[in-house]
């Protein structure tokens, strides 16, 4: 398999998760929801760089993991701006890795689950997965040396895919994004992170 760095954008978590409605734990679980992503994409064995695009100072300053990680400061607002600033540090310090773009909210994600959709999307020049919805995008990929087209936003999985992306079917772990109370329900019953996990409970506990 290729070695890849994975580019990961994640939102300021006192502004992340708005649709999870006015739980006073959203902030801490727009955290962990990032932090389990991390997690799952550090402990991959191909994945060789962790690049972390976010507006977050707590994120940066106490991001911790087993994988070598670069942490890019948001200039511009919004995803597509993130997304392209990490691409720019990407394609100037390792032009010949793979390249992913990984959305943050992954809870339920694991490291089984990116090894699977990596062994398939070595074989393509770009791939993209869709969300669970079918609709958005979780995940898109660019083999060595095929820049990435993103245009994410609503409706994005068709958009990548008329830009050349290829589908991939991600495991239904992959494809859980959560946004909704129903996402996250989902996504507990296929198994959450450690952080996310924990959060959960001390809501349960109080």
């Amino acid at each position: 398999m290729i070695d890849w760095v994975v580019l990961v954008p994640i939102k300021r978590f006192s502004e992340g998760k708005r649709r999870l409605g006015d739980r006073p734990d959203r902030p801490a679980l727009a955290e962990a929801f990032a932090r389990d992503t991390l997690d799952a994409v550090a402990a991959s064995p191909h994945v060789r760089m962790l690049l972390v695009v976010t507006d977050d100072p707590h994120l940066v300053d106490d991001l911790s993991l087993p994988v070598a990680v670069t942490v890019v400061t948001q200039g511009a607002p919004g995803l597509n701006n993130a997304i392209a600033a990490g691409l720019r540090v990407a394609n100037d310090r390792w032009p010949d890795w793979g390249q992913a773009v990984l959305a943050g909210d992954l809870p339920a994600l694991t490291s089984e689950d990116l090894e699977r959709t990596f062994s398939i999307a070595e074989e393509i020049p770009l791939g993209v997965v869709a969300d669970a919805q079918s609709t958005g995008t979780v995940m898109l990929t660019g083999a060595p040396g095929v820049p990435l087209l993103p245009a994410f936003g609503v409706g994005s999985a068709a958009r990548h895919r008329d830009l050349g992306h290829r589908p991939i079917r991600g495991t239904e772990r992959l494809r859980r994004d959560v946004d909704t109370i129903e996402d996250l329900a989902t996504a507990v019953r296929l198994g959450v992170g450690r952080h996310t996990a924990a959060v959960l409970e001390a809501t349960r506990v109080r």
